[in-house]
């Protein structure tokens, strides 16, 4: 290796601004040499650069740069924890949040119908067996007995009759199919006369009667009590009647049972009507209720009465009755 300084004091200086060559000038003493070779060999002397502007020493330049890339690689793990970290709480406070109050089939949120439940426990809830009840069948009620004397009257028909229809008292139903008319069963009903009726068999000789007739309380009784009063005394007398006592508990007990005024064809009227059940000692085994309707109808020719009826359990002979009444109309 050619050593430096020895080349350097042997150069000449600078030229002039005149071009000729200045006197020679004493060459300064090169240290560089001495310094990096003291820096090579020193145990424990830092790693520094040639001054002189000479190339670093590689193996200088690798063991100056391990202490800050470890520094960075550890700054940047660091950094790389903290952003983890701040992803995680961003993510239990959106999505795991958006999970608890998404909001469920009925609109509302899971949080918020919490709340609700806990409130609704302090309330009745009904057994399903009370539900079905309570939405099947009314609560049942025992029929009062007669206040009058139930007086049945001679009934005397007057209404011309004409077909497909049944007439009596000023009123008048459709006959429906399959119910036969002609026969007299007036001794069934109390206060009535001018009556004519359409029966269907049920079974064991028990028929569904239905009729129209003209109201007469007897001067006695003290006359004609109006529709409210005259309705209700019609239908306690027919629970009461002697063919009853087969049919009926005494006292009778009812559901579904209705007292209310009442319209038919534009004239005022009063209906009682109820679902009465039928002993077990009637041996009917295709019914266990019979309903009953009377309607006391306030017409221009008098007061006048519908007493019919129909066996629960057959079906079309209750959508007949329901017929008689939709088409009941005044003379």
């Amino acid at each position: 290796m050619t050593d430096r300084s020895t080349d350097r004091s042997d150069a000449s200086g600078p030229p002039t601004p005149e071009g000729r060559g200045a006197e020679p000038v004493p060459a300064l003493p090169d240290f560089t040499a001495g310094a990096r070779d003291a820096g090579r060999d020193g145990p424990g002397g830092p790693a520094g650069r040639d001054d002189t502007g000479g190339h670093d020493d590689p193996g200088a330049r690798s063991d100056a740069g391990r202490g800050p890339l470890l520094a960075l690689l550890l700054g940047g793990g660091a950094l790389l924890v903290a952003v983890v970290a701040v992803v995680a709480l961003v993510l239990s406070l959106t999505v795991f949040r958006s999970a608890e109050d998404a909001p469920d089939d009925e609109g509302g949120t899971a949080a918020a119908t919490e709340e609700p439940e806990r409130e609704r426990r302090s309330e009745y809830v009904p057994t399903q067996e009370q539900s079905d009840e309570g939405e099947g069948e009314s609560e049942s009620v025992l029929a009062e007995q007669p206040s009058v004397d139930c007086t049945v009257r001679e009934n005397v028909v007057e209404s011309e009759q004409v077909e497909g229809a049944v007439r009596g008292g000023g009123l008048e139903f459709p006959q429906p199919e399959g119910w036969e008319v002609g026969s007299d069963w007036s001794g069934a009903d109390a206060y009535l006369s001018d009556q004519s009726f359409a029966h269907q068999a049920v079974e064991s000789g028990w028929f569904a009667v239905s009729g129209v007739g003209a109201v007469e309380f007897p001067q006695e009784e003290g006359g004609y009590p109006g529709a409210e009063e005259a309705a209700r005394a019609i239908f306690q007398c027919a629970l009461t009647r002697d063919s009853a006592e087969e049919l009926y508990d005494d006292p009778a007990e009812m559901r579904d049972h209705r007292d209310e005024a009442f319209t038919v064809d534009g004239h005022p009227a009063w209906i009682v009507s109820a679902d009465v059940q039928i002993s077990d000692l009637a041996l009917l085994h295709t019914t266990d209720a019979w309903r009953l309707v009377v309607i006391v109808v306030d017409t221009p020719e008098g007061p006048a009465a519908f007493d019919g009826g129909a066996a629960l359990g057959h079906e079309q002979q209750v959508a007949d009755l329901d017929a008689m009444l939709e088409g009941l109309r005044v003379l």
